[in-house]
C-alpha cells in the first residue's frame, strides 16, 4: 500500500466521480481506475460501488477513508510541530466565523495579534458553515452560537462557551423608549426598525422570539452591513435590535441601548476547534489576546472557560475583574 495510492483514494471519496477525481489529480482516468483497483487487490474487497457512473463507499471504503483522513491529519500535524521548531515567530493562522457581528469581533481582536506577530500570516473566513471548515482542516478556530456546549466522546470537536450575551434595543438617546431601563420585545414591535435580513442568524433568534409571543417585526429597512445599520440608527432614522457585543463594538455618544427583557433572546457564543489537531505556539498565542480583547469589551468569560483556555494556550494570564455597566 503507497501513500500516493491513499491520496488518490481519498481524492475519489471526496469526489465521488472517476473524471472529477482525476483532473483534481491531475492524472488520466485509467490510471485512476488502475490504482484504485490495486488498493482494493490489497486490502482484499471492494472500497466503491460501481452503478453506471455513479459510486459510493462500501462499507471497507468508509473504513479506509476514516483511517486515511487520520493518516494525514497526523501527517500535517508531525509537520507543523517540526515546522514550529524553527518557525516560531512565523507560520498563519486561520480563523472562520459566522458571518456579521462574530466575524467582525474576531477580525477587530486580530488587532494586536497582528502587532505582536508581525510575521504571521492572518486570515478571517466568514461562513455559515464553520464546522464544515474544522472538518476539512481549513480554519485553526471557528467562532459560532451554540445551543449546547455538552460533548460526547466520539464528537471531534471541542467547544468552550465564552460568553452569553442578551439582545438590546439602539437608538439615538432622545429615543422616548429610553427613559425606560428594560423593554419587552413588544415595546420595540412598534417602532421604526433597520434590522438584519431574515437569513441572518441574529434576525433568525429574532423572529422566532417575535413569534412566540404573537409578534410581527416589519423592519422599514434591511441590510447585512453593520455599519449601514449603525449609520442609519445615528441619524435617527430608527432604532434596530442586536447582539450587546456588536453595540459596544459600535458605541457612539448619540447612541444609548436598553436591554430586552426575554429568555428567547439570548445566545451563547462558543470557540470551536478540533481535538485531533496539533495546535502550534503561533495559533495558540492567540488565546490570551482574545480575552484581553473580551474583558475590554466588558465581557468576562465563566471561570471554567478561562481555565481550559489558559490550560491550552499554555501561558499565565491574570484575569480582570470586568466592571459592571
Amino acid at each position: 500500500m503507497e501513500f500516493r495510492q491513499l491520496q488518490y483514494f481519498l481524492t475519489l471519496c471526496n469526489e465521488l466521480h472517476f473524471t472529477r477525481a482525476s483532473e483534481k489529480l491531475h492524472i488520466s482516468q485509467p490510471t485512476l481506475s488502475q490504482q484504485i483497483k490495486v488498493l482494493e487487490n490489497e486490502v482484499g474487497a471492494l472500497l466503491f460501488d460501481r452503478i453506471g457512473k455513479k459510486i459510493t463507499l462500501t462499507e471497507a471504503g468508509e473504513i479506509l477513508y476514516e483511517q486515511c483522513v487520520n493518516i494525514f491529519n497526523t501527517i500535517e500535524n508531525t509537520k507543523l510541530q517540526i515546522n514550529e521548531l524553527e518557525m516560531v515567530q512565523r507560520g498563519s493562522i486561520k480563523i472562520g466565523a459566522l458571518p456579521g457581528e462574530l466575524t467582525n469581533l474576531v477580525s477587530d481582536s486580530l488587532l494586536q495579534y497582528a502587532k505582536e506577530y508581525p510575521l504571521v500570516q492572518v486570515s478571517v473566513t466568514s461562513s455559515d458553515d464553520v464546522y464544515t471548515l474544522l472538518k476539512d482542516n481549513k480554519i485553526d478556530y471557528a467562532f459560532s452560537y451554540v445551543d449546547d456546549v455538552t460533548l460526547t466522546d466520539d464528537e471531534p470537536f471541542l467547544k468552550i462557551p465564552l460568553y452569553t450575551e442578551k439582545f438590546v434595543f439602539v437608538s439615538s438617546k432622545e429615543h422616548p423608549l429610553m427613559t425606560k431601563h428594560e423593554l419587552s420585545l413588544h415595546d420595540v414591535s412598534e417602532t421604526p426598525l433597520i434590522l438584519f435580513p431574515s437569513i441572518h442568524k441574529c434576525r433568525n433568534i429574532l423572529n422566532l422570539t417575535a413569534k412566540q409571543e404573537h409578534l410581527t417585526l416589519n423592519p422599514i429597512f434591511e441590510t447585512a452591513s453593520i455599519d449601514t445599520i449603525f449609520k442609519f440608527v445615528k441619524e435617527t432614522i430608527g432604532g434596530t435590535i442586536v447582539a450587546e457585543s456588536l453595540y459596544e463594538l459600535n458605541r457612539h455618544d448619540n447612541l444609548c441601548a436598553r436591554p430586552i427583557i426575554h429568555n428567547g433572546l439570548n445566545r451563547k457564543t462558543a470557540l470551536i476547534y478540533r481535538k485531533d489537531k496539533y495546535m502550534n505556539k503561533v495559533v495558540k498565542s492567540y488565546i490570551p489576546i482574545l480575552i484581553h480583547y473580551l474583558e475590554q469589551l466588558n465581557i468576562s468569560l465563566p471561570d471554567s472557560s478561562f481555565d481550559k483556555l489558559m490550560l491550552f494556550a499554555e501561558r499565565p494570564y491574570a484575569k480582570e475583574t470586568v466592571q459592571p455597566k
